[in-house]
């Protein structure tokens, strides 16, 4: 009879099972420009990699078990255009605030913001920077050696101006859209 045995030298690990990848909230607001909170949202949460559709899972802006990840939310509600934002879920609740325009489209588009700024840079290198008081988006553009500056293709609504000199904010401001804002650096 012939026995075998067989001899394993090492180190004995104990291997843990791996936890379910973890799930958190997601509320989904959007408001008019006003500021009222709109009803009817449709919210199409689509997972970045998989293209998985989590829109079935929101129940009045409300999703409760979403795998965390980065997702595409589109957000639109009838008689408004719809918008599109990119949404990190790595905690167990996110809370998404987007302020949607009517789609009834009068003159132009777009909206803007435009105007001038005094003393003239000239050589300095002078930015504006809006980024809206609801929702997220905005822009920046570089201010004219003359002093002038346009944004254009902005959502109707108010937006927090920065005048930046370089990556130094040198100047704040509230910027409505289509209306002039003209800012003079002097008065400090």
């Amino acid at each position: 009879m012939l026995s075998v045995t067989l001899v394993c030298g090492g180190e004995c690990v104990q291997v843990e099972p791996q936890p379910p990848t973890p799930n958190g909230r997601v509320e989904v607001v959007a408001v008019d420009i006003l500021g009222e909170p709109l009803r009817n949202l449709t919210v199409d949460l689509i997972q970045v990699g998989s293209g998985k559709s989590f829109t079935s899972e929101f129940r009045d802006g409300v999703a409760n078990r979403i795998p965390y990840g980065q997702y595409t939310a589109r957000i639109s509600a009838p008689g408004f255009r719809s918008v599109e934002r990119v949404l990190r879920l790595a905690q167990p609740e996110v809370s998404l605030r987007t302020q949607l325009s009517v789609s009834v489209e009068c003159g132009s588009a777009y909206a803007g913001v435009y105007g001038s700024i005094q003393p003239a840079p000239g050589d300095r290198e002078l930015w504006v920077k809006v980024v809206p008081v609801l929702g997220s988006g905005g822009g920046e553009v570089r201010v004219s050696r003359t002093g002038a500056f346009q944004l254009a293709g902005l959502d109707d609504g108010d937006y927090l101006l920065l005048v930046l000199d370089g990556k130094t904010i040198i100047h704040t401001g509230n910027a409505p859209t289509n209306r002039v804002v003209n800012i003079d650096l002097r008065q400090r």
